[in-house]
């Protein structure tokens, strides 16, 4: 039996809680959590967001005491911190010092990105299990960590993002959701730029959109964020929808390779959703761009196949059918929790064996 205990955000839809209850699920575990977000509130308005700030300091010492409380109360074989924004160097060498052995699961692109102390807590981890296949063989040249990364993909949460049958109509042509970038405000100005047509509606979902409406045309619509079944029900009420990444970005004045894949890679197969990728190495080695999924490279490229698939519901329907197929349950959450766990029990041996020998 094996005893984890898990530190990420609880909330419907994050990552988190979906790998939480994929590894509950699997026999002979046992898992025990803490929810970092209920110390650690997610504030969107201005005034919460400055009193949050004014506040973290106590928050931080009060998810530490919950942290420690859990241990001895739990007694766990390992810590498994999903990301862990809130989690400092402090704190992973506490549970260390405990002789219990932690591990991050990192899910973004660069660990440069988030923050000085997530930065250098991840060098803290006894394992850190990346969902970037990139981030192994970086992790000491690049990163200049010394501790050891491994790769698994991420997933979608069965719970939240798979539908059975696709949507029977869409209400709009195409959509995009996700939190505003610079980058992908580029992308979308260059999008309304090249798309000439005022017939095609166009709908943007996710934090920051609405504040930059104005820039985009008049007849678009940029709404809030959507979460947990809500984002796939936005999703496939759009005849097509968009799936871009973070492509090469240049930190500190140092490239890093970005994004090769999102959640939305997955995200969007399992709900039956028509999408246009942006072209990467690896998303071409898991989909078929000429019978699952079409990709793009620049914003010409994409306009081009939005102009192309929009009057080809038969074939959307085809293509969505067979990227439906081809993730699910391949690329599910629960089938990547078999391998986070093989890479968590290694780890657990190999602990145990350094105790005797010491």
């Amino acid at each position: 039996m094996t005893r984890i205990l898990f530190i990420g955000e609880t909330w419907q839809g994050s990552s988190a809680r979906s790998l939480r209850e994929a590894l509950a699920l699997l026999p002979a575990v046992v898992v025990s959590d803490v929810g970092e977000d209920q110390f650690h509130p997610n504030y969107r308005h201005l005034p919460l967001r400055i009193a949050n700030r004014l506040l973290r300091p106590l928050q931080s010492r009060e998810l530490a005491s919950a942290v420690r409380r859990a241990i001895g109360g739990f007694r766990p074989d390992v810590v498994v911190v999903y990301k862990g924004s809130g989690i400092g160097v402090a704190l992973v060498e506490g549970m260390r010092r405990s002789e219990i052995p932690t591990v991050n699961v990192f899910p973004d692109y660069s660990p440069h990105t988030h923050g000085r102390q997530l930065h250098e807590a991840l060098g803290c981890y006894d394992l850190v299990i990346s969902t970037k296949r990139f981030h192994p063989p970086l992790w000491q040249s690049l990163y200049g960590y010394r501790n050891r990364c491994v790769w698994v993909p991420h997933g979608y949460d069965p719970e939240v993002h798979y539908w059975a049958d696709p949507s029977p109509s869409q209400a709009f042509d195409v959509a995009l959701c996700c939190t505003w970038r610079p980058e992908y405000h580029r992308l979308m100005r260059s999008f309304a730029d090249e798309l000439t047509d005022e017939r095609v509606t166009v709908t943007i979902a996710g934090q920051g959109w609405p504040m930059h409406r104005d820039q985009f045309p008049r007849h678009w619509q940029c709404v809030g964020p959507k979460e947990g079944r809500a984002y796939g029900d936005f999703l496939r009420s759009a005849r097509i929808t968009i799936a871009p990444v973070n492509r090469d970005m240049v930190i500190r004045g140092v490239k890093h390779p970005g994004d090769e894949d999102t959640t939305r890679t997955y995200e969007l197969a399992a709900a039956h959703c028509f999408f246009l990728h942006q072209r990467t190495d690896y998303i071409t080695t898991i989909y078929d761009e000429q019978t699952e999924v079409p990709m793009w490279g620049d914003v010409h490229e994409l306009v081009s196949l939005v102009q192309r698939w929009l009057s080809d519901e038969t074939g959307r329907r085809l293509m969505a059918a067979r990227a439906h197929a081809r993730a699910v349950p391949a690329y599910s959450m629960r089938q990547r929790a078999p391998s986070v766990l093989r890479h968590i029990e290694q780890l657990i041996r190999a602990h145990k064996a350094s105790s005797l020998n010491a």
